[in-house]
């Protein structure tokens, strides 16, 4: 299924990243067997989430 992002506006950087065959295989599986994943079979906006839930979990309150 194809989720086109919306960023409204705001302006965003393309990221390529590398990973392992059985991470990526890892996150197919599980993209695969969640149909109600909020990624929905999509690699990239799986990556999107992870980074963006990391970095609200490794924020420091000296980071505002």
């Amino acid at each position: 299924m194809s989720m086109a992002r919306r960023f409204h506006g705001k302006p965003v950087t393309r990221l390529i990243v590398s990973v392992p065959d059985n991470v990526v295989a890892a996150v197919d599986r599980l993209l695969r067997l969640s149909p109600h994943h909020p990624a929905r079979g999509n690699r990239a906006e799986f990556v999107r989430l992870a980074i963006t839930e990391k970095l609200a979990r490794d924020k420091r309150p000296s980071d505002d």
